[in-house]
């Protein structure tokens, strides 16, 4: 090992977006890090609304919920944090990072290390610059940051959903158990679009006539008239919990599930923590499958065959929402099908 890893006592890893998936995604450097320094002392900042899915990680032994562009005095005191912890390593696992990089500088952590993309001037105030895999996964990405400090390749563990304590299965699942499940996720977090409603209803009646499988649908609050939209084309019997648990209790019914059924969004990768297979939808042309499909679990990811005019890979231009309706009911049953009998 290098004299300047060897060296290393304390580190600090950010990864401050106010989003599940990245939270989530970010956990297999932790436990890389503790791996390869054991004897040092590891702290998180995460997205402050994202602190519960890790706060009982065993891996690091400290953590800090922070704003993703922190401002005056909450900027001041987590540079006077830095310069009373004095880390010896500082890791920017979000791209292009310049606020937190500078922060960083400004207290004098000697090695900073941030992975830049497009944004040179976000590599002058570093000491070491990781640049993007092609054709990876967002945890690659997350993991070249450690590895430009290291100096090596780091294993790919699993990603880990870590609550300080777990709620007990909802009330309504409790009434349709023993009966075999798939959830079937609505909510899209805002970056990708929102599947429409009668296809997810076709889905449904499938996989309870082909699987026998009860369909429970979830999503966030703000998309329970969605969810009653597709009791509207449904004729199955589906289990409907839209608004009504928490990610913690969310969580808790995955982990039970045959499999997940979602567009791309944060639910998917909470699926992935605690090891359920996953069909998910992907229609941005600049959120592609292969850097943001479900992480070592089996899953299918199911993508349009054409896109909204003007659309490119690092831009998506969302007029007339082809890409949403290029996805068609027997591409995604047939996914369900492909993956459920893997693993049979």
């Amino acid at each position: 090992m290098p004299s300047e890893v060897s060296s290393i006592r304390k580190v600090v890893v950010i990864r401050p977006d106010d989003k599940l998936g990245e939270t989530l995604l970010a956990t297999p450097v932790y436990r890389a890090l503790r791996e390869a320094l054991p004897n040092a002392w590891i702290e998180a900042w995460v997205g402050q609304r994202w602190k519960p899915v890790v706060m009982g990680s065993s891996v690091i032994d400290s953590l800090l919920g922070v704003s993703f562009r922190p401002r005056s005095l909450e900027y001041l005191r987590l540079v006077q944090r830095l310069r009373h912890i004095r880390p010896d390593a500082f890791l920017i696992l979000r791209p292009n990072t310049r606020r937190y990089a500078a922060l960083a500088r400004w207290a004098r952590v000697p090695l900073r290390v941030g992975l830049v993309e497009h944004r040179p001037s976000v590599a002058t105030l570093l000491t070491h610059r990781a640049i993007p895999p092609v054709m990876a996964h967002q945890v690659e990405w997350n993991l070249a940051v450690a590895e430009v400090l290291l100096e090596r390749s780091l294993p790919r563990y699993s990603l880990s959903y870590t609550p300080a304590a777990e709620p007990p299965l909802p009330i309504p699942l409790r009434q349709i158990l023993p009966c075999q499940y798939a959830v079937i996720h609505f909510s899209t977090g805002g970056v990708q679009p929102q599947w429409l409603p009668e296809r997810f209803a076709q889905v449904s009646d499938w996989v309870a006539n082909r699987y026998r499988l009860v369909p429970i649908w979830s999503a966030a609050p703000q998309d329970v008239s969605f969810a009653q939209q597709v009791a509207t084309y449904a004729n199955c019997y589906a289990l409907n919990l839209a608004g009504k648990v928490t990610i913690e209790q969310l969580a808790v019914v995955l982990r039970s599930a045959r499999l997940l059924i979602s567009v791309d969004t944060g639910v998917v990768h909470l699926a992935a923590a605690v090891g359920t297979p996953c069909v998910s939808l992907h229609f941005r042309k600049d959120y592609p499958s292969y850097r943001w499909r479900a992480w070592q679990v089996p899953n299918c990811a199911v993508e349009p065959n054409t896109y909204c005019s003007g659309c490119t890979s690092t831009r998506c231009h969302r007029q007339s929402e082809t890409c949403v309706r290029a996805i068609t009911v027997e591409q995604v049953t047939e996914a369900v099908a492909t993956l459920l009998e893997s693993l049979s």
